[in-house]
């Protein structure tokens, strides 16, 4: 084998080496963004309908027929947002638990 056809292996070896890497970083960002996603809601003081659904599993148009009918999570109405505390959210289902019977 000349120098040529070596440097030409290892240099395609490096090509590979890198497309794999690429490709894995690649997966590994797929495969966590819905966490980083959870947990940056967890951060945030405020969320809006669609936040607490993904994070709370109460569907948006679930909590605009509460707050139509006034019930549900206090809410905060700031000029035209809706938004949502943690703890608010957190205390009002919580309030639904029903104990069983051992």
């Amino acid at each position: 084998m000349d120098e040529h056809t070596e440097q030409r292996g290892i240099s395609e070896e490096r090509c590979l080496a890198e497309a794999l890497s690429t490709n894995i970083e690649s997966a590994l960002e797929r495969l966590f963004a819905p966490i980083a996603e959870t947990e940056r809601l967890k951060r945030r003081e405020y969320l809006s309908p669609e936040e607490v659904e993904a994070l709370y599993g109460v569907k948006a148009v679930t909590l605009a027929n509460w707050r139509i009918k006034a019930q549900g999570p206090e809410y905060i109405k700031y000029g035209g947002k809706i938004l949502y505390k943690h703890q608010a959210v957190r205390n009002y289902l919580e309030s639904r638990t029903v104990r069983t019977r051992d």
